[in-house]
Parts: structure tokens; sequence; C-alpha cells
């Protein structure tokens, strides 16, 4: 674990943990002069090579490869230990039962028991419980790896969902660029070609909307945390917007399953999957005053009772230069108070503060590409001298999934 780039703060805790314990052992006598290093030192290095062994094994001479530097296997054998401690302890002291074993210094006999009784010390037995649980806990944070919830994108056509997933994976990937977790991001094949569609140095989005039958799998992953990091999977289908009326017969079963599309199942199956979901609600459609075209998330709420909701405000630069006129604020830099702006101009939308209302008040996200306006009057990405774009809100986005997750 000390050489595992994402459990080294608990290698870090758990080798002063182990400095406590022989300094508590040592002030009981209990450690030197009782243990001699150098007749156990056959013992020491086989318990050495055999944790490298069974901990490590091959993985400790990778270098670079398409896998993460990790070792879960040791972790895990870790908590196995741990826990098995834990719980024989509980059983130790709660646990009255006779002595099997007569113990000395020479020998170790068996004890010839006449009748067996078997009682209960429930001296302290609750906080007992509850402490050993806690601990467990806590060690179990220890050796994640992954998170345990799962995300998926739901939002009607044209809405910015392929967009969305592109600029979170663009922000991904520059966390990943300032850590040292060397884990891979694992891109699927379709978001990588969007990705290479939009990296080309034009003035134009080139991402286009996804057409009728078709069916994109986008998805990545990605490290969140560094007390207890966790590797986030963040994934979703690319399809297109009119599907989203289908789904919520598709998943309260009114639709046969030999009627459903492969389109149609796959999105299903995608909501089934996930623990939270993730409804876009397109602001440019709001400042344009078009409808939103949200009416199937209550139904798909009603259809998935007890999913986490998140809301997410896609092409939100239609607001950012009207709060940096009205504020005299930059939404990048006070990027709360934008925030803050977004979900008070959204509610203005009676359907959009009817969900917000059906999500017990959840916050939404803003997200946008940094734009301008081109001779023709369209709105483009507005790029670097590298010709990168330029995305706002993904950071505080990604931070807020990692928490969920």
């Amino acid at each position: 674990m000390t050489i595992d780039p994402k459990k080294r703060i608990q290698a870090v805790l758990l080798w002063i943990g182990l400095a406590i314990a022989l300094l508590g052992l040592q002030a009981r006598g209990l450690f030197l002069p009782n243990v001699s290093f150098v007749a156990s030192f056959p013992w020491l290095l086989g318990g050495t090579a055999a944790g490298l062994i069974l901990g490590g094994g091959r993985d400790l001479f990778k270098v670079h490869t398409a896998q993460a530097f990790e070792f879960r296997r040791a972790s895990q054998m870790l908590f196995y230990l741990l826990a098995a401690f834990t719980i024989v302890s509980l059983l130790e002291l709660h646990v009255q039962y006779p002595e099997i074993l007569n113990v000395t210094s020479e020998t170790v006999e068996l004890q010839q028991i006449q009748s067996p009784t078997i009682g209960l010390n429930d001296d302290s037995l609750v906080s007992n419980l509850a402490f050993s649980g806690l601990f467990l806990v806590v060690v179990k944070r220890f050796v994640q790896y992954d998170a345990e919830k799962n995300f998926f994108i739901l939002g009607p056509r044209a809405s910015g969902k392929s967009l969305f997933l592109i600029g979170a994976y663009l922000e991904a990937l520059e966390w990943s660029s300032q850590d040292n977790s060397d884990t891979p991001l694992k891109p699927t094949e379709d978001l990588m070609s969007m990705i290479e569609a939009l990296d080309q140095n034009n003035s134009e989005w080139i991402v286009e909307a996804t057409g009728r039958g078709e069916l994109k799998e986008l998805g990545f992953q990605y490290v969140h945390g560094s007390v207890f990091p966790t590797n986030v999977s963040l994934s979703g289908v690319d399809y297109a917007g009119e599907y989203l009326s289908r789904l919520p017969d598709a998943i309260t079963g009114a639709v046969s399953e030999e009627d459903l599309d492969t389109t149609t199942q796959r999105l299903r199956d995608g909501v089934d999957e996930a623990d939270t979901l993730m409804f876009v609600v397109d602001v440019e459609r709001f400042v344009d005053n078009q409808p939103l075209e949200i009416s199937e998330y209550f139904s798909i709420l009603q259809a998935t009772n007890g999913k986490d909701v998140m809301i997410i405000a896609t092409k939100a630069d239609h607001l950012a230069e009207e709060f940096e006129q009205e504020q005299g604020l930059e939404p990048h830099l006070y990027f709360d108070e934008f925030k803050q702006y977004v979900n008070t101009r959204l509610r203005e939308s009676e359907n959009v503060n009817s969900l917000i209302t059906e999500t017990s008040g959840a916050e939404i996200h803003p997200v946008y590409y940094q734009t301008t306006i081109d001779d023709n009057g369209n709105r483009v990405p507005m790029r670097d001298s590298s010709g990168s774009v330029t995305t706002v809100g993904f950071n505080e986005l990604l931070e807020e999934v990692g928490r969920r997750a």
C-alpha cells in the first residue's frame, strides 16, 4: 500500500498505527527485549516475502501499462485480517466459554471439559459493537478503490448531452495530468471520436446532434479524492432525444419487451442500473423561450422511485453574459455566484421549478463552453492559442459527482 499512489496516505496512517501499537506493547514490557530480531529474522524475512508475493506479485514490476498502478489484493487481504481480528476479539471478550487449551511455557495440552457452559458478558457490549462496526466501516473505506454509485445522463434532443460528456472528460483529463494516481481514464471509442472532431482547430462545433437510430456508448473514469481516492465511472448513452418520450412506458413495462427497439432497451437498462440520474436542462431553449421538452422527467421520476437526481444546465454560456452584465462579475471567477444566478433564473420556468420541487430541492449545476459570436451571428466555441476549447463548471461538477459516489 505504501507504493500504491491511491493508498499511500492510508499506508502512512497504518505505519503510524503500527508504531503506536509497538510503543504500547513496549510500555507493558511485551515487546523489547522479549522479541529477538536476530532469532526472528528468518520469520521476518519470510513474512515480508510472502506479503510481497501475495499482495503484489507481478504487479510490483509493472512500469507503464494500460492498467492502473494498484494493489487491490493487498488492501483486501488487510481488510480481511483486521475484520477477522476485530470479530475474534469481540467474541473473546464477550463470549464466556470453558478453557479448551492449557498453555504453559513448555506445553500446550487439551483440557477435559466435564459440563461445558457458554455465557455472555454483556458489559459494554453495545458500545463495543458500535465502535467495532465503525472501525470496520472506516477500514472498508481504506481499501475501497471504486465508487459504489453509477450515473446516467438523460436529456431531450439537441440539449448538449454529447458536449456535456466531452467537457466532463476534458476536465478529468486535466485532473489526471496534475496528480500522480497513474490511473488510465479508459474513454470509450465513441467518446474519443467525438473529441477528435471537436479537437480540430475549427470555428464551429463539429459535434452534431445524434441522429435517429444512432446509439453511441460514451464513458470514462477518473479519480476523486485525496485521503480516500476512488475511481469514479461516468458513462452514458448518446442517443437521439426523441427516444426520451418512450422511456417512461419502457421503464414501467407498459410496452412489451418485443415492441422495444434496441435504443430504448439500452436506455431503459441504463436507467435501471444507475443510482443517480442526471437530467439535462437546455439553457439556450430557456433563453429563447422555446419548449424545454422535460415533461418526461416527471414520469421517469415516478417510475424510478428512490433514485438520486442531479440537474445539469447545459449551454449556460447563454446566461453567463447576462450575469456578467448585471452583476459585473466574470462567471468563471465567481462560479458560486453564477450558479446561484442560474438557479434563480431557471426557476422562472414553471417546468424547472416543478422539477426542483419533485426532486426535493435539487440544485442546478451549470456547465458551458466559453463561446463567441462569429461573423454570421452564430455562437461558436472560443479557442485558445493552441486551438483548445475552454470549459466552465465541469471542475465543480466532477467534484460533486465524486462526493455523491
